[in-house]
């Protein structure tokens, strides 16, 4: 965290994404988590915007279980919601 020339302050992304992380875990609403933190909703709903489209981006994996006895072993099909398949056998 650093002072502007006029005072105001000026955080990191690393340190607006530790707020967003204690804002997620406070209960509260944001408008009611930034006067208690000292912050300006205005620029928190901001970086919390930014956070949130960042998170969108990143891929993530799932482990999904195969239902017991109707897939033939080695054999994988994945459906993406573009209606593109891929199968992958054994």
């Amino acid at each position: 965290m650093q002072l502007t020339s006029n005072g105001q302050v000026q955080r990191s992304a690393a340190e607006w994404s530790a707020i967003i992380a204690r804002y997620r875990q406070s209960g509260l609403g944001s408008r009611q988590f930034c006067e208690q933190e000292g912050l300006t909703l205005r620029t928190f709903e901001k970086w919390y915007g930014r956070i949130r489209h960042s998170e969108g981006r990143k891929g993530k994996f799932v482990e999904v279980k195969a239902p017991g006895g109707t897939v033939e072993p080695g054999a994988v099909e994945v459906e993406f919601p573009n209606g593109v398949r891929l199968r992958v056998r054994g």
